[in-house]
């Protein structure tokens, strides 16, 4: 089997990307049986009361508490096909941390992960009980990318990147791509789909493999509003850096800078960028557990928050079939209870 990575289908010399279906039905059979395929929540009567035809990608609900093992699982896969087993490095606040984590389990190597030591205790736990060793640094005063690099290099080992890779980009695409075809399974349209955005990986995937299907569906990447990097990014048309501050809960969703690989993506298949407040991420986890209930981080209840007030707002058609990513749902119950009491 012939297998392809996203640096294969770029062309930015006539600024389009250009991908093929094997690409992403490579990462779906290697991680066929490794993953969940999350289901699609739907509640008549929620979008009775918001007048919208609204789908929840549930990958709060994905081993390890959300959709980081696609990308992590595949890119090790991919290295260890290439090179052989290694023993991986890697940097997260939490869910990278932990697909990390269980994808070294699975393929039973060695995982080392540097981790803010502000990062909720929940998912520090959660990645020692896999077996990685942590190492801490000061989200604030440390460079990550240096502390995990320098790691790497001692040891040899394979430093996976949280989202800036090609396999990492294109093992997150299978979001994108099971949500296609589950809404085609309904026989549904897929009209708009809506992301959250930390370093922008999961939303680059997912929209190449959407544009390859549905290239008229329209994506909507979603940030905090005081983290809003890619946004502002776009509006430029370069990478813009912001000072990462602890004024969001949306620890899983703060990234500096966006990725260099993912910004390429992005900046031609992204249709708009919404922001969020915490507020809203609040409301939008109240009510996914209310509905459904289902717990869902703030970071993972962003895009959630995004379409509802796109839908109030009434700048969705009440025909549009919406799809929002619940990506992860990594917090404790009981600081979930207090948030949304």
């Amino acid at each position: 089997m012939n297998y392809f990575s996203v640096s294969d289908i770029l062309q930015s010399e006539v600024n389009q990307v250009y991908a093929s279906e094997e690409n992403f039905f490579n990462a779906a059979e290697a991680l066929s049986g490794i993953i969940k395929q999350t289901p699609l929540l739907w509640s008549k009567s929620l979008n009775e009361k918001l007048r919208a035809n609204l789908y929840l990608k549930a990958e709060c609900l994905q081993l390890t508490g959300s959709f980081k093992l696609r990308g992590a699982y595949y890119c090790m896969h991919r290295q260890f096909m290439k090179e052989g087993k290694q023993d991986v490095v890697a940097f997260s606040s939490g869910n990278h941390a932990q697909g990390v984590a269980m994808a070294a389990k699975m393929l039973n190597t060695k995982a080392t992960l540097v981790m803010p030591s502000d990062a909720p205790q929940s998912k520090i736990d959660n990645t020692i009980a896999l077996g990685a060793e942590v190492v801490f640094y000061d989200r604030y005063r440390e460079s990550r990318e240096k502390i995990a690099q320098n790691l790497a290099n001692e040891s040899g080992a394979f430093l996976i990147p949280a989202y800036d890779h090609d396999d990492v980009i294109c093992g997150q695409g299978t979001v994108g791509l099971e949500a296609f075809h589950q809404m085609a399974n309904i026989g549904r349209s897929l009209d708009r789909f809506y992301c959250p955005i930390g370093g922008g990986g999961l939303i680059a995937g997912s929209s190449s493999a959407l544009n390859l299907f549905n290239p008229n569906a329209n994506i909507i990447g979603v940030e905090p509003e005081s983290l809003n990097d890619t946004q502002r990014s776009l509006a430029s048309g370069k990478r813009e850096s912001i000072k990462i501050q602890p004024n969001t809960l949306c620890d899983s969703l703060m990234a500096e800078t966006p990725g260099e690989i993912t910004f390429s993506i992005n900046q031609r298949l992204i249709s708009s960028i919404d922001t969020v407040t915490d507020r809203q991420v609040i409301d939008a986890m109240r009510m996914a557990f209310n509905e459904f209930g289902i717990i869902v981080e703030p970071g993972g209840a962003a895009s959630l928050a995004a379409a509802i007030s796109a839908i109030g707002q009434k700048t969705v058609a009440k025909e549009e079939n919406i799809v929002v990513v619940l990506s992860g749902g990594n917090i404790s119950e009981e600081r979930h209870r207090k948030l949304i009491n």
